[in-house]
């Protein structure tokens, strides 16, 4: 057994770095690279150790087995994700105007601005996977918009999403294979991440999570991520027929089997609203970071971690309280560090660092007048970016991670006001 399992893994890598090719499924948990530890659990379902459910997005041709021509295009796909982020992307808006802007992560960071010749919807967020960008136009905006960065960001389809369903994020679970939140609506959509410009085949079903959703039969679904064989989606519960939309029930985790679209579980939060900027939910060493906003203006919320083994929820372990403020963002640097974007009852905003075990504040990069600090993002260069909508001074603030030293003197402009980021190869 081990000797086969080390021939298969040097056949593997030997073939993919012979060959050229693009990047290909092999991803089991839908972050758009493919890493070691998937790489093993292709072997062990290629050897008939762990069942295909465990990374079915292996299994190309969907004859419920892994070949060997499969860990090659897996382990291809690994090396190419090797590639180090070279730009970050930004949405941007100016509530009116939709438009996104990049900027080069080498000095002295060229800007390719806003114009109105990139156009998205004024209500915008985006994600990106093996290099491609996904711009989900939001509120009145309904569509999933896919850029090609290798084509000047050429939208190469634009897709309905259903009028009215107002879609807030895609997870995907492989590479012809993604889902979309529908926060308008009860249906999780279940999509081609790759449709052709016609449209024709980017439905693939849905899943309907009515039994999950509050009184108003809405469970005002959110973030996601694939982990495994699972999706994680979160549910707000919030009453539709309220004005500002105020939690009708806890916060809320769907967890749907990838394998066959089904609903198995659903995890109760110990808070309401769970809400952040983050791009899709958080995993870091088989926990589940939640991020719960509550009630805006009141110290009810936090951050609360899962545990996927169990689909345990812990209790909020970071509290509005220790952070200072209304929680909107943050993301996790190691163990011990991470940054919050905080909304504070004086109408100010902060970006903060925090000790995640100790659950205190240990410094504050910045601060600013109104809710005008909108995405907090980490690269692989160890900066974080930080999309500043202050209407004098708008732009990308970027400080150095691991110390929180500003890397900028003043906001890089883009033209437009930005709102999301993500890094690009």
């Amino acid at each position: 057994m081990r000797r086969s399992y080390w021939i298969l893994i040097a056949a593997a890598l030997c073939a993919a770095t012979a060959k050229g090719g693009t990047a290909v499924p092999g991803d089991c948990d839908g972050d758009g690279r493919v890493a070691v530890n998937e790489l093993v659990i292709g072997v062990n379902i290629s050897l008939g150790v762990l069942p295909l459910a465990r990374c079915t997005a292996l299994d190309r041709n969907g004859d419920g087995r892994v070949a060997i021509e499969e860990l090659i295009a897996a382990v291809r796909h690994a090396l190419q994700s090797r590639i180090p982020q070279q730009r970050a992307f930004a949405v941007t808006s100016s509530f009116m105007a939709g438009s996104f802007a990049t900027v080069e992560l080498d000095p002295p960071r060229a800007v390719s601005p806003s114009s109105s010749q990139r156009r998205v919807h004024s209500d915008a967020v985006v994600r990106s996977r093996g290099g491609i960008v996904y711009v989900l136009n939001r509120l009145f905006g309904d569509n999933l918009q896919v850029l090609d960065p290798d084509d000047g960001y050429r939208t190469r389809s634009q897709c309905s999403t259903g009028n009215g369903t107002n879609p807030h994020d895609i997870a995907f679970a492989s590479s012809d294979k993604a889902y979309i939140t529908l926060y308008d609506d009860s249906e999780l959509l279940i999509v081609n991440p790759d449709p052709r410009p016609d449209c024709g085949d980017f439905v693939l079903g849905s899943i309907d999570l009515t039994a999950v959703a509050d009184a108003d039969g809405i469970p005002d679904m959110d973030l996601m991520v694939v982990h495994g064989d699972r999706l994680y989606v979160s549910l707000q519960r919030l009453d539709i027929n309220s004005i500002l939309r105020t939690p009708a029930a806890r916060g809320a985790i769907a967890v749907i089997d990838t394998a066959t679209d089904t609903l198995v579980d659903t995890i109760e939060l110990s808070g309401d609203n769970p809400f952040a900027a983050t791009k899709g939910l958080t995993v870091r060493n088989g926990m589940l970071y939640v991020a719960l906003a509550g009630l805006f203006g009141v110290s009810d919320g936090g951050i609360e971690r899962v545990e996927l083994a169990t689909g345990r929820a812990e209790g909020i372990s970071v509290s509005e309280s220790d952070l200072g403020g209304d929680i909107t963002d943050f993301v996790l640097v190691s163990d011990r560090l991470a940054y919050a974007i905080v909304a504070r009852l004086n109408f100010s905003a902060a970006v903060v660092a925090f000790d995640p075990i100790d659950a205190v504040v240990l410094d504050t990069l910045t601060e600013a007048a109104g809710f005008t600090l909108a995405d907090v993002e980490l690269n692989d260069r160890g900066e974080l970016f930080v999309a500043d909508r202050d209407r004098q001074r708008h732009g990308i603030r970027i400080y150095r991670a691991d110390d929180g030293a500003p890397l900028t003197e003043a906001p890089i402009n883009l033209g437009l006001a930005p709102f999301e980021i993500v890094f690009l190869p």
